[in-house]
């Protein structure tokens, strides 16, 4: 299969981590929701933001999209500060996909994924990829969406609207994916499915991905790397095997965990003991 970007996008690398975060803070109405984060991401990692509701995992990826911007410290995108880059040359560098996926409007299913296309397209809508419909095509195929390529997405099922808003991703070609809870509205089935599409694409793209995650399960599963927030602040960073530990795992949700490893592929797993 034709890998899923440019052969130029390839062979850029850059000696500054993907991101970096330097002292970054972020408050609402005087209420920090942030405080002195310091973190580096390097290119092709795999990132998994874990940690109780209201602990700011969100908001660092609003600094970390340029949706929003630090009250205190930077945020550097390939070491430059992201408040100096353009929104369209942003959208060709990162994708941001929700728990939403997309709201359920009367658009055709393939018409969705092309708008994926909008940062590399002309005033005119000519798009710079000569291959862009063959790339597509790829996507579709890829994730099963050949059946309702003519389908409004207003008659898909949640689930099915979420592989849409993945396909579109895909088609944007970015360097860094932003995930929210990517999987909160599939069934198990597509949950798997999901990761491992999306795994299965970071390999082949070398893409960097950064995602918010509630299923520790599938965080320890999938991800490289851990980093775990609480109350605004980092409390750790490490491996999935360093992070998922009982003591950990106690302290961040105010649970009484145990922790398993998986038969097939000995990552931890965790089970809740009854307090």
């Amino acid at each position: 299969m034709t890998p899923m970007r440019t052969q130029q996008d390839q062979h850029i690398q850059n000696a500054a981590p993907v991101i970096e975060l330097r002292q970054a803070g972020k408050a609402y109405s005087h209420k920090p929701v942030l405080q002195d984060i310091n973190w580096q991401v390097q290119t092709g990692e795999y990132w998994g933001i874990i940690g109780p509701n209201g602990s700011g995992k969100t908001t660092m990826l609003q600094l970390i999209s340029g949706m929003e911007r630090t009250d205190t410290g930077t945020v550097l995108l390939e070491g430059r500060d992201i408040s100096s880059y353009s929104r369209r040359r942003i959208a060709r560098f990162t994708a941001v996909l929700g728990q939403e996926g997309l709201a359920p409007l009367h658009y055709p299913v393939r018409e969705v994924l092309t708008m994926g296309r909008y940062p590399y397209q002309s005033w005119l809508g000519r798009d710079e990829l000569d291959t862009a419909d063959e790339l597509i095509d790829q996507i579709m195929e890829r994730l099963d969406l050949r059946s309702l390529a003519d389908r409004p997405l207003d008659q898909l099922s949640g689930g099915q609207r979420q592989r849409v808003a993945f396909g579109k991703v895909m088609a944007q070609q970015p360097k860094l994916l932003l995930l929210d809870e990517p999987t909160t509205y599939l069934d198990i089935a597509y949950q798997i499915h999901f990761m491992e599409w999306l795994d299965e694409w970071r390999r082949e793209s070398g893409i960097t991905i950064i995602a918010v995650l509630h299923d520790l399960n599938l965080a320890a599963r999938y991800c490289d790397r851990l980093l775990a927030l609480n109350e605004g602040r980092m409390i750790q960073t490490g491996t999935p095997q360093q992070l998922m530990q009982e003591e950990t795992i106690r302290s961040l949700f105010q649970v009484e965990p145990a922790i398993v490893h998986h038969p097939d592929i000995h990552v931890p797993q965790l089970l809740l003991k009854r307090q």
